[in-house]
C-alpha cells in the first residue's frame, strides 16, 4: 500500500470518528434539552396609555426578569427570543404625591401568554414604580454664544440679534425647572468685514431627554460696518461727597475716545454718556485722586477710553 492510499484510509477513519462524535453529541443534547429546568429570561416593557396632561418624570424600568420552569428546548427558545409586553399606565395605583406603582403580578397573564408551555414561577422586580407628574412649559430667551474676530477697522454695530429671540420648552416639571437659559452652539468667525447672518443649532443638554423645544435652530444676525475713532469732551459727576466740603477738580472735564460706525458718527453727543467719580472709593483706597468711571454709554460705541484716568482734586470748606 503506497503513501497516498494510507493517507486516504486515515482520513476516512477520522471522518467516521468525527461523525460518530457529532451524532453522540446530538443525542446527548436532545436528552438534556428534553429534561425540565428552571431558568431566566427577560421581557422588554413598552409603556402605553399615559394619562392626559401627565408625563413620566424619569425613565422607569424598561424590562423585567422572569424565572421559568420548562423543558430545555422551550427555555432555550425563550432566552433567544426578544419578548415585548405593552404595559398600560391608565390604571396605576398611587403611592404618594407623583409616585405611582404597578405590581408585576398585575401583568402575569400577559407574561404567561408570551412564555407558552412554561410555568412562570417568579418575576423581578415584583413592583414597578413610576414618577408621573405634570407636563409644564415656559419661555426662555435665547443667547448667542459667539467668538468673533473682526478685520482691522470693522466691528459690530449694536448687538447680535437672535430670531426667534425666545423659544418654548415643555416636559416634566423637574427637568423644565432645571433649565434656566438657552444658548446657541458656539459661533466662531475670523477676519469678519461684512454683516453676519448664520443659522445655529441650540446647545441642548442631552441629559434632559424628555424636554421638547419649540425650535431647535435659530438665526443669529449682526450688522458689521467700518468703524472710526471719535472724541467727545464730557463733564462728570462726583458722588458720595464728604459732608459740607466742596470738591474742586483738575481738570473739570474728561475726553471720551471711542470707536463708532461711520453711519452713526453724528448720532452721538455728550448727553449719551454718564461719567461719575466716587469720592468714597478714593477715600477707602487711601488715594489722593478721583477715578472717572463710565456708568452708561450708547450700545453703538465700542472700546471707550477716559482721558485722563486720574482726576486731581482739592477739598474746600
Amino acid at each position: 500500500m503506497n503513501s497516498e492510499q494510507k493517507k486516504f484510509k486515515n482520513n476516512k477513519k477520522l471522518r467516521v470518528l468525527f461523525l460518530f462524535l457529532l451524532v453522540s453529541l446530538l443525542f446527548w443534547m436532545l436528552i438534556k434539552l428534553s429534561r425540565e429546568y428552571v431558568g431566566h429570561a427577560s421581557v422588554k416593557l413598552i409603556y402605553v396609555d399615559v394619562p392626559k396632561n401627565k408625563m413620566l418624570q424619569v425613565e422607569p424600568a424598561d424590562k423585567i426578569d422572569v424565572t421559568l420552569k420548562t423543558i430545555g428546548f422551550n427555555l432555550l427558545k425563550h432566552k433567544v427570543a426578544k419578548k415585548k409586553i405593552p404595559v398600560s399606565l391608565a390604571n396605576l395605583k398611587q403611592k404618594k404625591g407623583s409616585i405611582y406603582y404597578y405590581q408585576s403580578t398585575d401583568i402575569l397573564v400577559d407574561i404567561s401568554r408570551e412564555f407558552s408551555k412554561a410555568d412562570v414561577i417568579a418575576i423581578k422586580p415584583d413592583t414597578l414604580f413610576f414618577d408621573l407628574g405634570k407636563s409644564v412649559s415656559k419661555k426662555l430667551k435665547v443667547w448667542p454664544d459667539a467668538k468673533i474676530e473682526f478685520q482691522s477697522g470693522f466691528n459690530l454695530s449694536g448687538n447680535l440679534e437672535v430670531e426667534p429671540s425666545e423659544i418654548t420648552i415643555s416636559g416634566p416639571k423637574a427637568q423644565v425647572d432645571s433649565i434656566t437659559e438657552i444658548k446657541t452652539k458656539l459661533l466662531e468667525l475670523n477676519s469678519v468685514n461684512e454683516s453676519i447672518d448664520k443659522e445655529l443649532a441650540l446647545d441642548i443638554n442631552k441629559k434632559f431627554t424628555k424636554v421638547n423645544y419649540s425650535e431647535t435652530t435659530v438665526r443669529v444676525k449682526g450688522m458689521v460696518e467700518k468703524f472710526t475713532e471719535r472724541t467727545i469732551v464730557s463733564g462728570f459727576k462726583i458722588i458720595n461727597r464728604p459732608g459740607s466740603y466742596k470738591i474742586v477738580t483738575f481738570p473739570k472735564e474728561v475726553e471720551l475716545i471711542f470707536q463708532i460706525g461711520l453711519s452713526d458718527f453724528n448720532k452721538i453727543t455728550e448727553r449719551d454718556f454718564s461719567v461719575v467719580c466716587d469720592y468714597q472709593v478714593s477715600q477707602s483706597n487711601e488715594i489722593d485722586y478721583l477715578i472717572p468711571k463710565i456708568v452708561s454709554k450708547p450700545a453703538i460705541v465700542k472700546d471707550v477710553k477716559v482721558i485722563p484716568s486720574k482726576i486731581q482734586f482739592l477739598l474746600e470748606k
